[in-house]
Protein backbone atom coordinates (compact mmCIF):
# COMPACT_ATOMS: atom_id res chain seq x y z
CA UNK A 1 0.00 0.00 0.00
CA UNK A 2 1.21 3.52 -0.69
CA UNK A 3 1.51 6.30 1.85
CA UNK A 4 -2.18 7.10 1.45
CA UNK A 5 -3.70 7.70 4.89
CA UNK A 6 -6.83 5.99 6.13
CA UNK A 7 -8.64 9.34 6.06
CA UNK A 8 -7.73 9.87 2.39
CA UNK A 9 -8.83 6.32 1.57
CA UNK A 10 -12.19 6.96 3.24
CA UNK A 11 -12.60 10.17 1.22
CA UNK A 12 -11.81 8.25 -1.97
CA UNK A 13 -14.27 5.49 -0.95
CA UNK A 14 -17.02 8.09 -0.44
CA UNK A 15 -16.23 9.56 -3.88
CA UNK A 16 -16.44 6.10 -5.46
CA UNK A 17 -19.72 5.41 -3.65
CA UNK A 18 -21.22 8.69 -4.82
CA UNK A 19 -20.21 7.93 -8.41
CA UNK A 20 -21.92 4.53 -8.20
CA UNK A 21 -18.77 2.39 -8.04
CA UNK A 22 -19.79 0.19 -5.10
CA UNK A 23 -16.99 -2.36 -5.59
CA UNK A 24 -14.40 0.43 -5.66
CA UNK A 25 -15.92 2.00 -2.54
CA UNK A 26 -15.87 -1.36 -0.74
CA UNK A 27 -12.25 -2.00 -1.70
CA UNK A 28 -11.07 1.45 -0.61
CA UNK A 29 -13.01 1.27 2.66
CA UNK A 30 -11.41 -2.11 3.41
CA UNK A 31 -7.97 -0.60 2.65
CA UNK A 32 -8.72 2.25 5.06
CA UNK A 33 -9.66 -0.28 7.76
CA UNK A 34 -6.53 -2.34 7.03
CA UNK A 35 -4.49 0.86 7.37
CA UNK A 36 -6.20 1.86 10.63
CA UNK A 37 -8.40 -0.73 12.33
CA UNK A 38 -9.89 2.00 14.58
CA UNK A 39 -11.17 4.05 11.64
CA UNK A 40 -14.90 4.24 12.34
CA UNK A 41 -15.61 6.18 9.16
CA UNK A 42 -14.00 3.37 7.16
CA UNK A 43 -16.39 0.86 8.75
CA UNK A 44 -19.31 3.19 8.15
CA UNK A 45 -18.54 3.71 4.45
CA UNK A 46 -17.94 -0.03 4.09
CA UNK A 47 -21.32 -0.77 5.67
CA UNK A 48 -23.15 1.76 3.52
CA UNK A 49 -21.56 0.43 0.33
CA UNK A 50 -22.24 -3.19 1.29
CA UNK A 51 -25.87 -2.32 2.03
CA UNK A 52 -26.25 -0.70 -1.37
CA UNK A 53 -24.69 -3.81 -2.93
CA UNK A 54 -27.34 -5.96 -1.22
CA UNK A 55 -24.94 -7.64 1.20
CA UNK A 56 -27.12 -7.11 4.28
CA UNK A 57 -25.32 -9.24 6.88
CA UNK A 58 -21.88 -7.86 6.01
CA UNK A 59 -23.30 -4.33 6.01
CA UNK A 60 -24.86 -4.81 9.45
CA UNK A 61 -21.56 -6.10 10.84
CA UNK A 62 -19.56 -3.20 9.38
CA UNK A 63 -22.04 -0.60 10.64
CA UNK A 64 -21.98 -2.17 14.11
CA UNK A 65 -18.18 -2.03 14.08
CA UNK A 66 -18.38 1.69 13.26
CA UNK A 67 -20.49 2.17 16.40
CA UNK A 68 -18.16 0.03 18.52
CA UNK A 69 -15.18 2.01 17.29
CA UNK A 70 -16.78 5.41 17.80
CA UNK A 71 -19.75 5.08 20.16
CA UNK A 72 -20.33 8.83 20.54
CA UNK A 73 -20.90 9.55 16.83
CA UNK A 74 -24.60 9.93 16.04
CA UNK A 75 -24.18 9.42 12.28
CA UNK A 76 -23.01 5.82 12.84
CA UNK A 77 -26.18 5.00 14.78
CA UNK A 78 -28.26 6.79 12.14
CA UNK A 79 -26.63 4.82 9.31
CA UNK A 80 -27.38 1.54 11.07
CA UNK A 81 -30.94 2.71 11.78
CA UNK A 82 -31.50 3.49 8.13
CA UNK A 83 -29.95 0.17 7.09
CA UNK A 84 -32.35 -1.66 9.43
CA UNK A 85 -35.26 0.39 8.09
CA UNK A 86 -34.49 -0.52 4.48
CA UNK A 87 -34.10 -4.17 5.49
CA UNK A 88 -37.58 -4.09 7.07
CA UNK A 89 -36.38 -4.35 10.67
CA UNK A 90 -38.41 -1.46 12.05
CA UNK A 91 -37.87 -2.20 15.75
CA UNK A 92 -34.10 -2.29 15.29
CA UNK A 93 -34.31 0.87 13.17
CA UNK A 94 -36.28 2.62 15.91
CA UNK A 95 -33.76 1.57 18.55
CA UNK A 96 -30.77 2.85 16.55
CA UNK A 97 -32.55 6.11 15.64
CA UNK A 98 -33.11 6.64 19.37
CA UNK A 99 -29.41 6.02 20.03
CA UNK A 100 -28.50 8.59 17.37
CA UNK A 101 -30.78 11.11 19.08
CA UNK A 102 -29.35 10.27 22.51
CA UNK A 103 -25.88 10.91 21.12
CA UNK A 104 -26.91 14.13 19.37
CA UNK A 105 -30.31 15.48 20.38
CA UNK A 106 -30.42 17.70 17.30
CA UNK A 107 -29.71 15.02 14.67
CA UNK A 108 -32.53 16.01 12.33
CA UNK A 109 -32.41 12.99 10.06
CA UNK A 110 -32.61 10.60 13.01
CA UNK A 111 -35.50 12.60 14.45
CA UNK A 112 -37.32 12.48 11.09
CA UNK A 113 -36.71 8.74 10.75
CA UNK A 114 -37.92 8.10 14.30
CA UNK A 115 -41.10 10.14 13.73
CA UNK A 116 -41.78 8.20 10.53
CA UNK A 117 -41.24 4.90 12.35
CA UNK A 118 -43.54 6.00 15.17
CA UNK A 119 -46.28 6.62 12.61
CA UNK A 120 -45.71 3.32 10.85
CA UNK A 121 -45.49 1.16 13.98
CA UNK A 122 -48.00 3.08 16.14
CA UNK A 123 -45.41 3.15 18.91
CA UNK A 124 -44.43 6.51 20.33
CA UNK A 125 -41.21 7.29 22.12
CA UNK A 126 -41.81 8.57 25.63
CA UNK A 127 -39.65 11.45 26.85
CA UNK A 128 -37.01 10.96 29.50
CA UNK A 129 -34.57 13.27 31.21
CA UNK A 130 -30.85 12.65 30.97
CA UNK A 131 -28.52 13.33 33.86
CA UNK A 132 -27.90 16.72 32.26
CA UNK A 133 -31.60 17.57 32.24
CA UNK A 134 -32.10 17.19 28.49
CA UNK A 135 -35.48 15.86 27.41
CA UNK A 136 -35.06 13.13 24.83
CA UNK A 137 -36.94 9.98 23.92
CA UNK A 138 -36.18 6.55 25.31
CA UNK A 139 -38.98 4.25 26.40
CA UNK A 140 -41.85 2.98 24.27
CA UNK A 141 -45.47 3.73 24.80
CA UNK A 142 -48.31 2.80 22.51
CA UNK A 143 -50.40 5.44 20.83
CA UNK A 144 -53.99 5.19 19.78
CA UNK A 145 -54.45 3.72 16.33
CA UNK A 146 -56.07 6.91 15.13
CA UNK A 147 -56.39 10.22 16.89
CA UNK A 148 -59.94 11.46 17.12
CA UNK A 149 -60.93 14.01 14.53
CA UNK A 150 -57.50 13.89 12.91
CA UNK A 151 -58.18 11.61 9.95
CA UNK A 152 -54.50 11.74 9.04
CA UNK A 153 -53.39 8.71 11.01
CA UNK A 154 -51.26 6.33 8.99
CA UNK A 155 -50.21 9.04 6.53
CA UNK A 156 -46.69 10.34 6.43
CA UNK A 157 -45.33 13.32 4.55
CA UNK A 158 -41.82 12.46 5.70
CA UNK A 159 -39.74 10.44 3.26
CA UNK A 160 -37.01 8.13 4.45
CA UNK A 161 -33.88 10.27 4.63
CA UNK A 162 -30.84 9.27 2.55
CA UNK A 163 -27.93 7.37 4.01
CA UNK A 164 -25.63 9.82 5.73
CA UNK A 165 -21.99 9.57 4.74
CA UNK A 166 -19.42 9.78 7.54
CA UNK A 167 -18.62 13.35 8.50
CA UNK A 168 -21.77 14.67 6.81
CA UNK A 169 -23.73 17.15 8.88
CA UNK A 170 -27.51 16.79 9.11
CA UNK A 171 -29.34 19.37 7.01
CA UNK A 172 -30.30 22.57 8.79
CA UNK A 173 -33.97 23.48 8.51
Amino acid sequence: MSDTSAKELVTQAVDRFESGDLDGAIDLARQAIDSDSRNADGFSVLGIALAQAGREEEATEALQRAIQTSPYTASHYYNLALHHYHAGHKNDAMSMAQEAIRTDGKHRRAIALLKMLEEQTHVEVAPYTTSLGDNRGSAYRYKAEESEGDGAAGKSDIEAPPIQAPGEQPPQQ
